[in-house]
């Protein structure tokens, strides 16, 4: 009764207080919500003098205005694919460890996971016991090269995440290096005008252009006629491909329109450096010898590992083509490769999934592509392998386009039901809800097996739900993408030189439909 009074006094002592500005609720939440990770010591303490909406929103302003252009983007994206795909019943995703690494510091070059030993789906931990270490889930993210070093200070930086008590709550383990001085390096990064104390004025918007000219018709020649010349030989067989190869896949954009990326993939064997080429040219011809397309541009040739490639997008109707590539060095032939390709042009509303691509190089570029970028997705970029040779060192990443999968009009869950012996004669049952799928989002499941030439399985996953990411940045009808890696370094024996083939069951469990993808491999050592 005590409790209750004391209430009520101080709820009746609020109604008599005059009506004064405050701050809501929803604008303190802000400061509350993943943008905290991102404010400096003094962004902090001034928004704690913050008192009212008014106040807030000038705050929110400045906040945003004095940080370089496509930081608050970035930031939603980051967030957004945070609450995704980290959230749990107990906590928001962007809120979470992994959370705070992403928005903080991008996703990583590479990162490997390693499963409960005993089982994908149900689990035998009680709530608030820690699990044993066959039981439990980790992850590593691993960041790499120029822009770990400017980062934190180091060429290769690992964060380690644990759940320990098989909740799906996976937590930073202490990092090797100083994070909290990684973060301040990383807010004052992303800080362009940190003297700034008033919000500019919009800038006038441009009135609309004319409208474009009609689309010109691709060229079908050559400018140079030493790249005319070398690509005769190369169709006569009259020049050695020094072991290029040419890779392609069909994608369909975000915005509804189908592409094909194609690259001129180099090995080390070679003996080709960054600066040995100025020029990608290529031309393609029909199924009878007509030639239906021909590009030289300027190019930078691009290391991949030890290896080095060059890519562009292409758009062809459906059919049979053979495809010559080559790189020049003022206007000398350095490197031309040809090769047959095989289209089926896709539409908006196509189902199914791309050809299964396997790459040992995945990595964040620093601006999002623009879109039907050749192998980019965001800042995401894919180097396929077209070699398809792996070492048991590599990350055998695998990547594939989901079209169109079915989507779930609304949340559905069960209980999941799991049982402990705490005693000889006693048994805890602990239930708990599980999301079955979730309005707006596919639901797919997945298996791997990992087979060797005599059709023997080697390892794999079993058959377990699959997360499968927007293209668009949004849920709902459109692209997904299924990506992720096997770390070879990590199999409990290493694979035998030899021939292998990846296969990969995707099952949609919302339209019903399944899918078998493969693609084979050859380990080197």
């Amino acid at each position: 009764m005590k409790i209750r009074n004391i209430f009520m006094a101080l709820l009746m002592t609020a109604m008599a207080l005059p009506s004064v500005a405050q701050l809501s609720m929803s604008k303190a939440d802000w400061a509350r919500g993943p943008v905290q990770f991102l404010m400096t010591r003094d962004e902090q303490a001034a928004w704690n003098q913050v008192k009212s909406d008014a106040e807030a929103d000038q705050f929110i302003a400045l906040f945003w205005a004095k940080r370089a252009p496509g930081v608050h983007e970035e930031f939603d994206r980051r967030v957004q694919y945070a609450d995704q795909q980290f959230t749990t019943p107990r906590q928001r995703g962007s809120l979470s460890d992994r959370g705070k690494v992403l928005v903080l510091f991008g996703a990583p070059v590479r990162a490997t996971r390693s499963a409960p030993a005993n089982a994908p789906t149900t689990t035998d931990t009680a709530v608030g016991s820690e699990a044993s270490e066959a039981n439990i889930e980790r992850q590593t993210w691993i960041y790499e090269g120029d822009r770990a070093e400017k980062l934190f200070g180091s060429p290769h930086v690992e964060f380690r995440f644990v759940d320990r008590f098989s909740n799906h709550d996976l937590r930073l383990e202490t990092p090797r290096i100083d994070f909290t001085a990684a973060q301040q390096r990383a807010i004052a990064a992303a800080i362009a005008q940190p003297n700034l104390t008033k919000v500019p004025a919009p800038q006038p918007v441009p009135q609309p252009a004319a409208a474009p000219a009609a689309p010109a018709v691709p060229s079908t020649n050559l400018k140079t006629a030493s790249l005319e010349t070398a690509v005769a030989d190369a169709k006569a067989g009259k020049v050695a491909s020094k072991g290029a190869l040419i890779s392609y896949a069909e994608f369909v954009a975000p915005t509804g329109e189908y592409y094909s990326p194609i690259a001129l993939y180099i090995p080390a064997s070679a003996g080709l450096t960054a600066d040995a080429a100025d020029t990608f040219f290529g031309v393609v011809e029909d199924a009878t010898g007509k030639r239906v397309l021909a590009f030289e541009e300027p190019a930078k040739v691009i290391a991949s590992k030890s290896d080095y490639f060059v890519d562009k997008s292409v758009d062809l109707p459906s059919g049979k083509y053979a495809v010559t590539l080559g790189l020049a060095k003022a206007g000398a032939p350095v490197v031309i490769a040809s090769g047959p390709i095989e289209l089926n042009t896709l539409t908006k509303e196509s189902t199914g999934t791309s050809r299964l691509i396997l790459s040992d190089n995945v990595y964040e570029m620093p601006e999002a592509a623009p879109v039907k970028s050749p192998y980019a997705f965001g800042k995401l970029k894919i180097v396929p392998k077209a070699t398809l040779q792996f070492t048991n060192k590599d990350e055998l990443n695998y990547f594939v386009e989901i079209h169109n999968p079915g989507i779930a009009q609304q949340t559905t869950t069960a209980v999941e039901t799991t049982t402990k012996a705490t005693a000889p004669d006693t048994t805890v049952s602990v239930s708990k809800p599980v999301a079955l799928s979730q309005a707006g989002k596919p639901s797919l499941q997945m298996k791997l097996d990992l087979v060797d030439s005599k059709g023997k399985t080697v390892a794999g996953s079993p058959l377990s739900d699959a997360q499968a990411l927007p293209l668009s940045g949004q849920d709902g009808p459109g692209q997904y993408a299924i990506i992720n890696g096997i770390p070879l370094s990590q199999m409990a024996k290493p694979l035998p030189p030899g021939d292998y083939t990846l296969k990969m069951k995707i099952i949609d469990t919302i339209s019903k439909q399944s899918y078998n993808l493969e693609q084979k491999f050859r380990i080197i050592g």
